[in-house]
């Protein structure tokens, strides 16, 4: 949950400092090399990193029928 909490967090992140970034560079200015990396970073998350969110869901979505299929005696060793 908690890795999966974290992408999604990321990626409302990026996705804010591209905005944020596109909209400088439509209105000029003198750091554009600073606003296009923070755009091409942002493509980058959303292409590479963002899908191994939907790992992490299944895994969540899953359940814990294997583990909890276990009799409560294979936990005392």
């Amino acid at each position: 949950y908690l890795m999966y909490s974290g992408y999604a967090v990321f990626a409302y992140l990026w996705a804010r400092m591209a905005k944020v970034a596109l909209d400088k560079m439509a209105e000029g200015t003198s750091e554009e090399m600073f606003y296009n990396a923070k755009v091409q970073t942002a493509r980058f998350y959303f292409k590479r990193m963002l899908p191994r969110a939907r790992g992490h869901a299944e895994m969540m979505l899953a359940g814990s029928d294997s583990l909890l299929d276990m009799p409560e005696e294979a936990f005392a060793f």
